[in-house]
């Protein structure tokens, strides 16, 4: 959908903010009815994309290991336990956060009970946003073409690593940024300093996406782990024509969510109201 010139005679530009960490968040109601869009480019992002472009039914993110377990022991053989600590698999869990172990023959028509390092504690900061998607360079493209629709001011809340910046969340961010522009009227969209930015950051690196993965500090760590396999994977750009949204505290796809009979008979009941 076409953002048009008069509509931005009659409203203010549309603003583009971003977090460089979800420490920069004090809590979820800071959040609470915004528009986010979470990024953990190494790995959660990339990991929950691929689960669910390989027939994963849900994703939920918990705050700990502890509640991901219990969700688990509650779940009657139907979740997987997944996720990392400090890159690692967790003891117990079914699946660490390697985009391998994300097959089909292992997640589909599995519900992914997920705990992460830094990718988790980003979606629980925005578990009451009124739009939250996920991205990672490999589903740029539609997470654009539904911003572009949505019309409306977003925040982008970077994972980081550890509370602090991360060279591969802010140049994932950056391409958002970059795509947006080319894409909208000139004056559609204002940034904040830290989203031009991060626009500035991915202009260095645009050709070059594995270049930044092995450069960025991650990377090197998840390389002397064993896991380089994993950078070309989360290097890929559009592999993916999958828009993952954070809603009631599960992500699925947008298509699930239009699916699902329970929010089709709540919205035409919304409209009988109305």
């Amino acid at each position: 959908m076409e953002i048009t010139e008069n509509n931005h005679i009659k409203n203010k530009p549309l603003k583009i903010s971003l977090y460089f960490s979800h420490e920069y968040v004090d809590s979820e109601l800071e959040l609470q009815d915004k528009n986010v869009v979470v990024i953990d480019v190494l790995r959660t992002s990339t990991t929950m994309v691929t689960g669910l472009a390989n027939g994963a039914k849900e994703i939920i993110p918990t705050d700990s290991i502890a509640s991901a377990g219990m969700i688990g022991r509650n779940s009657e053989g139907q979740a997987l336990l997944c996720g990392e600590k400090n890159g690692k698999i967790i003891q117990g869990f079914n699946l660490g956060n390697s985009i391998s172990e994300y097959s089909e023959e292992n997640v589909k028509g599995k519900i992914l009970v997920f705990n992460s390092t830094n990718g988790t504690p980003s979606l629980m900061k925005s578990k009451f946003a009124k739009n939250c998607a996920v991205l990672g360079f490999v589903n740029m493209e539609r997470v654009v073409s539904y911003l572009l629709e949505m019309k409306e001011d977003f925040i982008i809340l970077c994972a980081g690593k550890d509370g602090e910046f991360s060279l591969e969340d802010t140049v994932c961010a950056g391409m958002l940024v970059s795509i947006l522009l080319s894409k909208a009227p000139p004056g559609a969209y204002v940034l904040t300093d830290s989203s031009l930015g991060a626009s500035r950051l991915y202009s260095a690196y645009k050709y070059d996406l594995l270049k930044m993965l092995y450069d960025s500090e991650h990377g090197q760590y998840l390389v002397s782990q064993g896991f380089e396999s994993d950078l070309a994977e989360c290097a890929k750009v559009d592999l993916y024509n999958l828009l993952p949204l954070l809603r009631s505290g599960v992500v699925k796809s947008i298509e699930a969510f239009e699916s699902d009979p329970k929010l089709t008979m709540k919205r035409v009941s919304q409209k009988n109201a109305s």
